[in-house]
């Protein structure tokens, strides 16, 4: 059959009409559907272990070959078949990467389906051509069952739309209350570039269970409210529009002599844990520093037992310090485009830059700028990080402010850390790995001041704290963090 396409994949799963849709699709003389070819347990139809001269056995060896053997077979009609998501997963990555297979997706709604297959199990009635022989069941509602066949069900769904998002192809969509619709049938036979029409569909498949829920489930006021636990919209969840950090190998520290990897959250963040680590090293500069993609996969094949580790800190904590060091000192390290787009645009009163180069409290006092004025100007630094981190300004997301989980997400690319330690419980957590790896003991050196003229605890309020648990959102969920205060 000429056309865009070679053949079609039915992405289904099991009770959401799929053999409706095998009895509708045949109707048209330019199509054929051959069953589910990569069932696990047959080829195609129940009890059948060949097809197309294609064995079970070298099914398993390469699933392409029935595929290439169906095409080369079945010259008079586009040729297709059913996959469900507990199919051979080769299968799906194949055709979700193959643009002359047409994509058909078909979704029923998850409740329905699941209690449906419940009641398919209960009565070993998996297809119904004949009313007459209908058998009947209710069925016990499992709450914690259903929803994890909703996260496989969304996963699965999640997986072919990406793929075929990056991919720049579509696919057909329909719904089950689709499937009796000739004109959508029509419409999909133009997608697969079939010109014949149909002027009305098949009756042979029954619906097997056409009652109400209610009618279908033992226990279905439990279920009704089981069921108002869940967020089926996702309205819980919490956006991600941070993009996701590069990977960071450069900013790593790992021993020559010892087995430690430390994975800063920024370059040369927290240097007295980079000093402990280098006291575990018999010289000097027997530490790994600035290491490209290809050092570090050299020290981690070299090293296969390890403890690579992170520490994490609390948001507002960690957006006070960059504020405090890149934006209000004047120093070397301060971000000056940035510092003035806040001056300009975001209401942020600074004191003069000759005034914070080496910033002295009392000077600042005495000219105006209290603990009071410095709070408002930290409020509208984290004002400025909302929008940032969701890409809505110019300036780029600095890694001293980008939040932890992008961050791991990115050294993710490279390899995970094992220990995640929370700042202020480092002490006890790098004695603990010590233990774990045979090392002697050593001190944690005593960390470097802050250098505050205004400590966090003295501008601290409740406003800053929900502040910052909308900019950080995702790090106060996937990491646990409470209130600073």
């Amino acid at each position: 059959m000429a056309g865009p396409f070679k053949y079609f994949v039915l992405l289904a799963n099991m009770r959401t009409g799929s053999n409706l849709f095998e009895q509708n699709i045949q109707l048209f003389d330019g199509f054929s559907c051959h069953g589910e070819l990569f069932n696990p347990h047959f080829i195609g139809f129940p009890n059948t272990t060949t097809a197309f001269g294609v064995t079970m056995t070298e099914r398993e060896v390469k699933p392409q070959k029935l595929i290439n053997r169906m095409v080369a077979k079945e010259t008079d009609t586009l040729p297709g078949f059913r996959l469900f998501s507990d199919h051979d997963p080769r299968v799906l990555e194949h055709c979700l990467n193959d643009p002359q297979c047409a994509k058909i997706v078909l979704t029923r709604n998850p409740l329905d389906s699941f209690v449906s297959h419940a009641i398919a199990k209960a009565t070993d009635q998996w297809k119904l051509t004949d009313v007459s022989k209908r058998k009947l069941a209710k069925v016990h509602f499992d709450f914690l069952e259903f929803k994890s066949y909703l996260t496989r069900l969304q996963s699965y769904l999640t997986q072919i739309k990406h793929s075929l998002q990056k991919s720049g192809q579509t696919a057909f969509y329909l719904g089950y209350d689709d499937l009796n619709n000739v004109e959508i049938f029509n419409g999909l036979a133009r997608f697969l570039g079939e010109e014949a029409q149909l002027k009305q569909l098949g009756d042979k498949i029954v619906r097997q269970n056409p009652e109400g829920l209610e009618e279908k489930v033992e226990n279905y006021g439990e279920m009704v409210d089981q069921l108002r636990q869940l967020d089926l919209l996702n309205t819980d969840a919490v956006p991600v529009l941070e993009p996701v950090r590069n990977p960071g190998s450069k900013n790593f520290v790992a021993g020559r002599e010892v087995p430690l990897l430390f994975m800063p959250m920024a370059r040369d963040e927290l240097p007295e844990v980079a000093d402990w680590l280098t006291a575990h090293q018999s010289g000097a500069g027997a530490v790994l520093r600035e290491m490209n993609q290809k050092q570090l996969n050299t020290w981690l094949a070299d090293t296969p037992v390890r403890r690579s580790f992170t520490v994490i800190r609390h948001p507002l904590e960690r957006s006070y310090d960059a504020f405090y060091h890149h934006i209000f000192c004047s120093g070397d390290k301060m971000f000056p485009w940035i510092r003035t787009a806040l001056e300009n645009h975001y209401g942020v009163d600074l004191p003069d830059k000759r005034s914070t180069a080496e910033p002295n409290r009392t000077v600042l006092e005495n000219s105006g700028y209290s603990a009071q004025t410095h709070g408002r100007a930290f409020l509208g630094f984290l004002d400025f990080l909302k929008g940032n981190l969701q890409g809505q300004t110019r300036a780029r997301v600095d890694q001293s402010w980008a939040s932890q989980n992008s961050i791991l997400q990115g050294y993710g690319r490279l390899t995970f850390p094992d220990v995640l330690i929370r700042f202020e419980n480092l002490p006890e957590e790098l004695q603990r790995i010590e233990a774990d790896m045979g090392l002697d003991p050593k001190p944690l050196p005593k960390p470097a001041a802050t250098g505050y003229c205004y400590d966090l605890g003295e501008i601290y309020t409740e406003d800053m704290e929900k502040r910052a648990r909308d900019v950080y959102a995702r790090d106060y969920q996937m990491f646990g963090f409470s209130d600073w205060g």
